[in-house]
């Protein structure tokens, strides 16, 4: 009986030693888990997400409430209150966790992450933004340099596309021009009151607009050019305080002039009464409003401005030698001539198609010059000065549409 209450306090023994090894090596590996996470995080607390404002924490152990950083301060004040203490065997504990899983100076290692919780901080958008600026990068909506105005364009009345201006009003590309240099007024009132007598007896009706609408619209480009130089020129018509309202009409004109028949004749006959109207002083109701100013391209077809021109050269060049040409009519010749030199200049700053092109822009400078030396000649009675600029002008032409296709 003896010997069997002494197997069994033996094994109760040996039972209970091993339940204390088996606890140990866990407290053991435990302990050196936890030892590992400190020692590559900084024993650092996780990121702590504030509650939002009137939001209240849990209930610490201690039974206090506690809400963001409070909470975690309330935590780190229990941790450094586990005490250090040695068993009966002699065998040094942290708390619960054996002493000897721990670095030497474990106290040192776990206070690293204790001296200071971590913070989390709010950036405002403005801060980021600010941020993003100082680090260099531009945000994702920044604008190019120069403002986001520049990549609008507006069609071209040549085909092409236009560069519009921040106002929706086009302005004249280029250099200032002295329009005044190129055309007197009495020539531009001349060609003004040409084109309004053509209009007149194109648009007495239908069959008269079938026959004639081409060359309408020619006149009708060809006066929404001039408008648009009434503008910019000092007082030199009586009409320049509406020349605008001129210019829009007569590009309405071109546009409408483009086909056969009623409905296109009433259109362009339409445009055309308000037009008259308007020279005469007479301005309709109702009719919009028109854009101070606006680029060439926009309301006088190239290839109608071109047409116009090379009528006036055909009709110098088939009125005999330069002697009688300027004997028998030189105010018709002078005529021609300032024609030629406007028209040309028109289709040099205007926002064509081609128009940045030097070849281009050399062409159409060199008929200008041509045309302002024949025009010199002609009023001066220059017949072999005469002859010499014409020459150049048919060189200049035939050199452009060799070079350009329009």
């Amino acid at each position: 009986m003896c010997g069997r209450r002494g197997i069994e306090k033996s094994q109760t023994v040996a039972g209970r030693a091993a339940c204390l090894t088996a606890l140990t090596v866990s407290w053991a590996l435990t302990g050196w888990a936890l030892l590992c996470g400190c020692a590559l995080s900084g024993c650092a607390p996780a990121p702590f997400s504030p509650h939002p404002s009137g939001t209240t924490g849990s209930t610490s152990p201690t039974g206090t409430a506690a809400t963001g950083s409070g909470g975690r301060e309330s935590l780190a004040d229990q941790e450094r209150q586990v005490a250090e203490h040695t068993d009966a065997q002699g065998r040094k504990w942290l708390g619960d966790v054996p002493y000897d899983v721990f670095f030497d100076d474990p106290l040192a290692v776990a206070a690293e992450g204790r001296t200071a919780a971590p913070t989390t901080t709010q950036t405002s958008p403005k801060a980021a933004v600010a941020s993003a600026d100082n680090s260099g990068t531009a945000p994702r909506n920044s604008m190019p340099p120069g403002g986001g105005e520049a990549s609008t364009r507006m069609p071209s009345r040549s085909g092409g596309a236009s560069p519009a201006s921040s106002n929706g009003a086009a302005k004249p590309a280029g250099p200032a021009t002295d329009w005044a240099a190129l055309i007197d007024p009495d020539t531009l009132e001349s060609e003004v009151k040409r084109i309004r007598t053509e209009l007149t007896a194109g648009l007495q009706s239908v069959g008269k607009y079938n026959a004639r609408y081409q060359e309408i619209a020619v006149s009708a480009a060809t006066l929404a050019a001039l408008a648009e130089i009434v503008i910019e020129l000092p007082r030199s018509s009586s009409w320049k305080d509406h020349a605008a309202s001129v210019r829009d009409l007569a590009a309405n004109i071109h546009d409408s002039a483009k086909a056969l028949g009623a409905q296109a004749y009433q259109a362009t006959k339409n445009s055309s009464d308000q037009l008259m109207d308007v020279l005469d002083g007479n301005i309709p109701a109702g009719l919009p409003a028109s854009e101070p100013t606006r680029d060439f391209s926009q309301v006088a077809n190239r290839s109608a401005l071109m047409k116009r021109m090379d009528r006036s050269f055909q009709r110098l060049k088939k009125g005999g030698t330069a002697q009688q040409l300027l004997k028998k009519d030189a105010g018709q010749a002078l005529e021609d001539a300032a024609i030629l030199a406007v028209l040309s200049r028109v289709i040099s700053v205007g926002r064509y198609d081609s128009v940045d092109d030097p070849k281009y822009r050399g062409h159409a400078t060199e008929l200008t010059r041509s045309a302002t030396d024949l025009a010199t000649a002609a009023r001066a009675g220059e017949a072999p000065a005469f002859a010499e600029a014409l020459t150049r002008i048919q060189k200049r032409c035939d050199a452009c549409h060799a070079d350009f296709r329009f």
